[in-house]
Protein backbone atom coordinates (compact mmCIF):
# COMPACT_ATOMS: atom_id res chain seq x y z
CA UNK A 1 0.00 0.00 0.00
CA UNK A 2 1.62 3.28 -1.09
CA UNK A 3 1.49 6.29 1.19
CA UNK A 4 -0.74 8.41 -1.03
CA UNK A 5 -3.20 5.51 -1.40
CA UNK A 6 -3.16 5.03 2.37
CA UNK A 7 -4.09 8.66 2.94
CA UNK A 8 -6.97 8.47 0.44
CA UNK A 9 -8.33 5.36 2.16
CA UNK A 10 -8.03 6.89 5.61
CA UNK A 11 -9.77 10.04 4.35
CA UNK A 12 -12.56 7.90 2.87
CA UNK A 13 -13.04 6.00 6.13
CA UNK A 14 -13.13 9.18 8.26
CA UNK A 15 -15.67 10.79 5.91
CA UNK A 16 -17.98 7.77 6.12
CA UNK A 17 -17.49 7.60 9.91
CA UNK A 18 -18.49 11.26 10.18
CA UNK A 19 -21.48 11.06 7.86
CA UNK A 20 -22.55 7.44 8.52
CA UNK A 21 -23.76 7.56 4.94
CA UNK A 22 -21.77 6.60 1.82
CA UNK A 23 -23.64 9.00 -0.46
CA UNK A 24 -23.04 12.06 1.71
CA UNK A 25 -19.40 11.05 2.30
CA UNK A 26 -18.84 10.67 -1.45
CA UNK A 27 -20.33 14.12 -2.08
CA UNK A 28 -18.08 15.59 0.63
CA UNK A 29 -14.99 14.08 -0.98
CA UNK A 30 -16.13 14.85 -4.55
CA UNK A 31 -15.75 11.24 -5.68
CA UNK A 32 -18.17 8.57 -6.95
CA UNK A 33 -19.83 6.39 -4.32
CA UNK A 34 -18.53 3.08 -5.76
CA UNK A 35 -14.96 4.43 -5.64
CA UNK A 36 -15.48 5.48 -2.02
CA UNK A 37 -16.82 2.06 -1.06
CA UNK A 38 -13.84 0.41 -2.76
CA UNK A 39 -11.35 2.58 -0.84
CA UNK A 40 -12.94 1.74 2.51
CA UNK A 41 -13.02 -1.99 1.70
CA UNK A 42 -9.37 -1.85 0.62
CA UNK A 43 -8.45 -0.17 3.93
CA UNK A 44 -10.26 -2.94 5.84
CA UNK A 45 -8.38 -5.55 3.80
CA UNK A 46 -5.06 -3.82 4.44
CA UNK A 47 -5.72 -3.65 8.19
CA UNK A 48 -7.39 -7.05 8.51
CA UNK A 49 -10.27 -5.37 10.37
CA UNK A 50 -13.95 -4.74 9.76
CA UNK A 51 -14.45 -1.05 10.43
CA UNK A 52 -18.05 -0.54 9.30
CA UNK A 53 -21.32 -2.43 9.52
CA UNK A 54 -23.25 -2.04 6.29
CA UNK A 55 -26.88 -2.85 5.66
CA UNK A 56 -29.31 -1.58 3.08
CA UNK A 57 -30.76 0.78 5.68
CA UNK A 58 -27.82 1.99 7.77
CA UNK A 59 -24.05 2.36 8.17
CA UNK A 60 -22.46 2.08 11.62
CA UNK A 61 -19.01 1.79 13.09
CA UNK A 62 -17.92 -1.55 14.46
CA UNK A 63 -16.12 -1.79 17.78
CA UNK A 64 -12.84 -1.92 15.86
CA UNK A 65 -13.98 1.02 13.75
CA UNK A 66 -14.72 3.08 16.86
CA UNK A 67 -11.30 2.23 18.27
CA UNK A 68 -9.44 2.94 15.00
CA UNK A 69 -11.17 6.26 14.18
CA UNK A 70 -9.07 8.48 16.55
CA UNK A 71 -5.88 7.01 15.09
CA UNK A 72 -7.11 7.62 11.56
CA UNK A 73 -7.83 11.27 12.38
CA UNK A 74 -4.40 11.69 13.98
CA UNK A 75 -2.66 10.12 11.00
CA UNK A 76 -4.46 12.48 8.61
CA UNK A 77 -3.54 15.52 10.70
CA UNK A 78 0.10 14.40 10.80
CA UNK A 79 0.12 13.75 7.07
CA UNK A 80 -1.35 17.18 6.36
CA UNK A 81 1.38 18.68 8.53
CA UNK A 82 4.04 16.82 6.57
CA UNK A 83 2.57 17.95 3.25
CA UNK A 84 2.31 21.54 4.50
CA UNK A 85 5.92 21.48 5.69
CA UNK A 86 7.03 20.11 2.33
CA UNK A 87 5.17 22.88 0.51
CA UNK A 88 6.71 25.52 2.80
CA UNK A 89 10.17 24.15 2.05
CA UNK A 90 9.37 24.13 -1.67
CA UNK A 91 8.44 27.84 -1.70
CA UNK A 92 11.19 28.80 0.74
CA UNK A 93 8.89 29.63 3.67
CA UNK A 94 10.92 27.33 5.91
CA UNK A 95 14.55 26.37 5.98
CA UNK A 96 17.84 27.99 6.88
CA UNK A 97 19.80 30.89 5.44
CA UNK A 98 23.49 31.24 6.28
CA UNK A 99 24.48 34.79 5.41
CA UNK A 100 28.06 36.00 5.24
CA UNK A 101 28.65 39.75 5.21
CA UNK A 102 31.50 42.20 5.45
CA UNK A 103 31.75 44.20 8.65
CA UNK A 104 31.09 47.54 6.94
CA UNK A 105 27.57 46.46 5.91
CA UNK A 106 26.56 45.65 9.49
CA UNK A 107 25.63 49.26 10.27
CA UNK A 108 23.05 49.85 7.55
CA UNK A 109 22.61 47.43 4.65
CA UNK A 110 22.47 44.05 6.40
CA UNK A 111 20.03 45.22 9.13
CA UNK A 112 17.78 46.65 6.42
CA UNK A 113 17.94 43.42 4.43
CA UNK A 114 17.20 41.29 7.50
CA UNK A 115 14.24 43.53 8.37
CA UNK A 116 12.76 42.91 4.93
CA UNK A 117 13.63 39.21 4.76
CA UNK A 118 12.28 38.38 8.23
CA UNK A 119 9.06 40.22 7.48
CA UNK A 120 8.57 38.22 4.28
CA UNK A 121 9.81 34.84 5.57
CA UNK A 122 9.45 34.79 9.39
CA UNK A 123 9.86 31.01 9.73
CA UNK A 124 13.25 30.82 8.01
CA UNK A 125 16.17 30.45 10.41
CA UNK A 126 19.01 32.90 9.76
CA UNK A 127 22.67 32.39 10.70
CA UNK A 128 24.92 35.45 10.46
CA UNK A 129 28.65 35.22 9.76
CA UNK A 130 30.87 38.32 9.68
CA UNK A 131 33.49 37.52 7.05
CA UNK A 132 35.73 39.40 4.66
CA UNK A 133 35.01 39.21 0.93
CA UNK A 134 37.78 36.68 0.42
CA UNK A 135 36.56 34.56 3.34
CA UNK A 136 33.04 34.60 1.92
CA UNK A 137 34.23 33.29 -1.43
CA UNK A 138 35.97 30.41 0.33
CA UNK A 139 32.95 29.88 2.59
CA UNK A 140 30.61 29.55 -0.38
CA UNK A 141 32.93 27.10 -2.13
CA UNK A 142 33.24 25.05 1.08
CA UNK A 143 29.50 25.11 1.87
CA UNK A 144 29.86 27.18 5.07
CA UNK A 145 27.54 30.00 3.92
CA UNK A 146 24.76 30.24 1.33
CA UNK A 147 24.89 33.91 0.32
CA UNK A 148 27.49 36.61 0.81
CA UNK A 149 27.41 40.41 0.94
CA UNK A 150 30.90 41.43 -0.08
CA UNK A 151 32.98 44.36 -1.34
CA UNK A 152 35.04 42.74 -4.08
CA UNK A 153 34.36 40.28 -6.89
CA UNK A 154 36.34 37.08 -6.26
CA UNK A 155 38.05 35.17 -9.05
CA UNK A 156 36.53 31.77 -8.33
CA UNK A 157 34.65 29.62 -10.86
CA UNK A 158 32.52 28.12 -8.09
CA UNK A 159 31.21 31.52 -6.95
CA UNK A 160 28.73 33.72 -8.78
CA UNK A 161 28.91 37.48 -8.17
CA UNK A 162 26.55 40.35 -8.88
CA UNK A 163 27.29 43.99 -8.12
CA UNK A 164 24.28 45.37 -6.26
CA UNK A 165 25.57 48.94 -6.16
CA UNK A 166 28.34 51.11 -4.77
CA UNK A 167 28.98 52.95 -1.51
CA UNK A 168 30.87 56.20 -1.31
CA UNK A 169 34.06 56.20 0.72
CA UNK A 170 34.41 58.66 3.58
CA UNK A 171 37.45 59.53 5.63
CA UNK A 172 37.11 59.20 9.39
CA UNK A 173 39.37 61.69 11.20
CA UNK A 174 39.90 62.80 14.81
CA UNK A 175 38.01 65.99 15.70
CA UNK A 176 41.29 67.91 16.04
CA UNK A 177 42.42 66.98 12.53
CA UNK A 178 43.05 69.81 10.07
CA UNK A 179 40.16 68.75 7.79
CA UNK A 180 37.67 67.85 10.55
CA UNK A 181 35.69 71.06 10.01
CA UNK A 182 35.48 70.60 6.22
CA UNK A 183 32.47 69.12 4.44
CA UNK A 184 34.54 67.38 1.79
CA UNK A 185 38.11 66.68 0.76
CA UNK A 186 40.05 65.15 -2.11
CA UNK A 187 42.07 61.98 -1.61
CA UNK A 188 45.31 63.77 -2.43
CA UNK A 189 44.86 65.87 0.72
CA UNK A 190 45.59 62.73 2.78
CA UNK A 191 49.08 62.07 1.41
CA UNK A 192 50.82 63.06 4.67
CA UNK A 193 48.42 61.20 6.99
CA UNK A 194 48.91 57.97 8.88
CA UNK A 195 46.24 55.40 8.03
CA UNK A 196 44.36 52.88 10.09
CA UNK A 197 42.92 50.18 7.84
CA UNK A 198 41.12 46.89 7.46
CA UNK A 199 43.31 43.79 7.79
CA UNK A 200 45.06 43.00 4.52
CA UNK A 201 45.53 39.43 5.74
CA UNK A 202 41.77 38.85 6.07
CA UNK A 203 40.80 40.89 3.02
CA UNK A 204 43.71 41.11 0.58
CA UNK A 205 41.35 41.95 -2.32
CA UNK A 206 39.93 45.02 -0.59
CA UNK A 207 43.39 46.16 0.51
CA UNK A 208 44.68 45.90 -3.05
CA UNK A 209 41.68 47.83 -4.38
CA UNK A 210 42.05 50.70 -1.91
CA UNK A 211 45.80 50.82 -2.36
CA UNK A 212 45.34 51.19 -6.14
CA UNK A 213 42.71 53.88 -5.60
CA UNK A 214 45.01 55.90 -3.35
CA UNK A 215 48.00 55.46 -5.62
CA UNK A 216 45.98 57.03 -8.41
CA UNK A 217 45.76 60.17 -6.27
CA UNK A 218 49.46 60.11 -5.38
CA UNK A 219 48.90 58.75 -1.88
CA UNK A 220 50.84 55.80 -0.47
CA UNK A 221 48.37 53.57 1.35
CA UNK A 222 50.15 51.39 3.91
CA UNK A 223 48.17 51.35 7.19
CA UNK A 224 50.28 51.60 10.30
CA UNK A 225 47.64 49.68 12.25
CA UNK A 226 45.21 47.13 10.84
CA UNK A 227 42.10 45.67 12.43
CA UNK A 228 39.34 43.21 11.50
CA UNK A 229 36.32 45.31 12.53
CA UNK A 230 35.33 48.87 11.77
CA UNK A 231 34.37 49.47 15.39
CA UNK A 232 38.05 48.95 16.24
CA UNK A 233 39.25 50.99 13.25
CA UNK A 234 37.04 53.97 14.12
CA UNK A 235 37.99 53.56 17.78
CA UNK A 236 41.66 53.89 16.81
CA UNK A 237 40.82 57.03 14.85
CA UNK A 238 39.09 58.40 17.96
CA UNK A 239 42.26 57.66 19.92
CA UNK A 240 44.27 59.76 17.47
CA UNK A 241 46.14 56.85 15.85
CA UNK A 242 45.42 58.01 12.29
CA UNK A 243 42.67 58.45 9.72
CA UNK A 244 40.63 55.73 8.00
CA UNK A 245 38.82 55.26 4.71
CA UNK A 246 35.40 53.77 5.47
CA UNK A 247 32.27 52.96 3.42
CA UNK A 248 29.47 55.47 3.94
CA UNK A 249 27.35 53.11 6.04
CA UNK A 250 30.00 53.11 8.78
CA UNK A 251 29.16 56.71 9.67
CA UNK A 252 26.21 55.31 11.61
CA UNK A 253 28.88 54.34 14.12
CA UNK A 254 29.05 57.44 16.29
CA UNK A 255 32.10 57.68 18.56
CA UNK A 256 33.30 60.73 20.49
CA UNK A 257 36.19 62.60 18.85
CA UNK A 258 35.47 61.23 15.34
CA UNK A 259 34.28 63.17 12.31
CA UNK A 260 33.38 61.74 8.91
CA UNK A 261 34.33 63.83 5.88
CA UNK A 262 33.03 63.30 2.34
CA UNK A 263 35.55 62.47 -0.40
CA UNK A 264 34.91 64.27 -3.69
CA UNK A 265 36.99 62.03 -5.97
CA UNK A 266 34.55 60.31 -8.32
CA UNK A 267 36.32 56.98 -8.08
CA UNK A 268 36.32 56.99 -4.25
CA UNK A 269 33.76 54.25 -3.81
CA UNK A 270 33.55 50.54 -3.08
CA UNK A 271 31.21 47.99 -4.57
CA UNK A 272 28.41 46.18 -2.76
CA UNK A 273 28.53 42.65 -4.16
CA UNK A 274 26.20 39.70 -3.76
CA UNK A 275 27.99 36.34 -3.78
CA UNK A 276 26.27 32.98 -4.25
CA UNK A 277 26.75 29.56 -5.77
CA UNK A 278 25.81 29.13 -9.45
CA UNK A 279 22.50 27.33 -10.10
CA UNK A 280 21.55 27.36 -6.41
CA UNK A 281 18.63 24.88 -6.05
CA UNK A 282 17.24 26.01 -2.68
CA UNK A 283 14.24 28.32 -2.94
CA UNK A 284 14.97 29.94 0.43
CA UNK A 285 18.29 31.17 -0.98
CA UNK A 286 16.65 32.39 -4.17
CA UNK A 287 14.23 34.36 -1.98
CA UNK A 288 17.14 35.88 -0.07
CA UNK A 289 18.87 36.89 -3.30
CA UNK A 290 15.66 38.59 -4.47
CA UNK A 291 15.31 40.47 -1.16
CA UNK A 292 18.93 41.67 -1.38
CA UNK A 293 18.10 43.25 -4.72
CA UNK A 294 14.93 44.85 -3.33
CA UNK A 295 16.84 46.24 -0.35
CA UNK A 296 19.07 48.12 -2.76
CA UNK A 297 16.39 49.25 -5.20
CA UNK A 298 13.88 50.37 -2.56
CA UNK A 299 16.32 52.00 -0.16
CA UNK A 300 18.19 50.59 2.81
CA UNK A 301 16.38 52.02 5.81
CA UNK A 302 13.94 49.71 7.68
CA UNK A 303 10.41 51.07 7.85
Amino acid sequence: MNELGSLRRLDAFVAVADELHFGRAATRLHIAQPALSQQVRQLETDLGLTLLERTTRRVALTVDGEAFLPYARQLLVSAQGVLRAAEELRVGARGRLRLGFVDSTAYEFVPSFLHRFRAAWPDVGVELHTMSSDEQARGLADGIIDVGVARTVPVRPTVESHVLGHDRLLVAVPENHAIADQQSVRLGRLRNDTFVGFSREKSPSLHTEIRALMLGSGVRYDPAIEATEYTTIVGLVAAGEGVALVPAGVRRLHLPNVTYVEITDREARVALVRLSRPDEPQTVISNAIAELGRTVSEGRTPR
